[in-house]
């Protein structure tokens, strides 16, 4: 290989050979080694997630019992009997009213803690270490520490009696109209220490003169906050807010784990549904639609959010 200098004596390699088939040889040697690097990862997410995922997708169009070597070519049917089914509905209403909890709170109470949390507070990282516990912590033991907060006889009743608000208590996870959104508020507890790390994050890279100048013009903290800390944090919301809504639509643990979608489906989700159909039922064909269909609101929830994100700043 030449080396020839670049017109400021910076020396650059030049390739050996003419035409395209030395330019190729040339950026595959150069570049082999990330190639390399790249490969074993590009193989275990081939296997272990590309096919999975199209596999997915193609037993949509079938129907299959899961054991059995045939499979049946239904083509649409799998969908059309989506249209036509009330749980999946009703599944489909409960993971929405999740999303708007689990959403709100994660960027409701977020804000707030980032708030407190980026003052000049003494303890800031043992509340910064609290927030963020609940997200390395084991899913399957947040589900049992909140299912013991909700028993009957559990922390939450209990205190509810102490502080003389008995009246109030109540089974919360066997309630119909309350087992939905005690569980949201619980899985949001469990995810809303990374939504206040992000925002804090964001919030430290807020140029500290404009609070400066804002001061020195008489506005107070909320002034503050509303006009410069929260459009500071525009792109950093949309991360916050896409985030929320990837975890919250395709939550399954923590009500797996607590109510299995009851009482009577109260807490039925699209991924509880879509388990109860494809491995509990060996309906894999119809389990699979299931998949496709919450794969696609997965992906026009997300599309839909940085659209509207992009259009706010045109």
């Amino acid at each position: 290989m030449a080396v020839r200098p670049y017109p400021h004596g910076i020396e650059q390699p030049a390739v050996v050979g003419t035409g395209r088939a030395g330019l190729r040889g040339y950026m595959l040697r150069r570049y082999a080694a990330a190639y390399l690097f790249i490969l074993p990862t590009f193989v275990l997410y081939a296997i272990f997630v590309l096919r999975p995922t199209l596999q997915t997708f193609w037993l949509a169009f079938f129907e299959w019992n899961g054991i059995a070597v045939d499979r049946e070519w239904v083509g649409l049917a799998n969908f059309r009997r989506l249209l036509d089914d009330p749980i999946f509905w009703q599944a489909l209403r409960h993971s929405l009213v999740w999303t708007a909890v689990v959403v709100t709170f994660n960027l409701v109470v977020g804000l707030a803690a980032a708030a407190l949390l980026s003052g000049d507070i003494r303890g800031r990282l043992l509340f910064r270490l609290g927030y963020f516990l609940p997200v390395v912590q084991a899913s399957i033991v947040t589900a049992m520490i909140w299912r013991w907060i909700y028993a009957p006889t559990g922390i939450l009743n209990s205190s509810l009696e102490t502080v003389g608000l008995g009246f109030l208590a109540r089974g919360w996870l066997g309630d119909f109209a309350l087992a939905l959104p005690a569980l949201a508020v619980a899985s949001s507890w469990m995810t809303f220490g990374l939504s206040v790390v992000i925002l804090l994050a964001g919030m430290q890279g807020i140029d500290p003169s404009l609070y400066d100048a804002a001061r020195v013009d008489g506005a107070g903290p909320r002034r503050t906050f509303l006009d410069i800390t929260v459009p500071s944090l525009r792109n950093t919301i949309t991360i916050v807010v896409l985030l929320s809504l990837l975890d919250a639509l395709k939550v399954f643990d923590i009500i797996w784990a607590t109510t299995q979608g009851g009482p009577v489906r109260a807490t039925e989700v699209l991924a509880t549904y879509m388990f109860k159909e494809g491995f509990q039922k060996n309906q894999y064909g119809y389990g699979s639609a299931i998949a496709v269909a919450l794969a696609l609101i997965i992906l026009v929830t997300s599309v839909l959010n940085v659209a509207l994100r992009e259009r706010g700043d045109d």
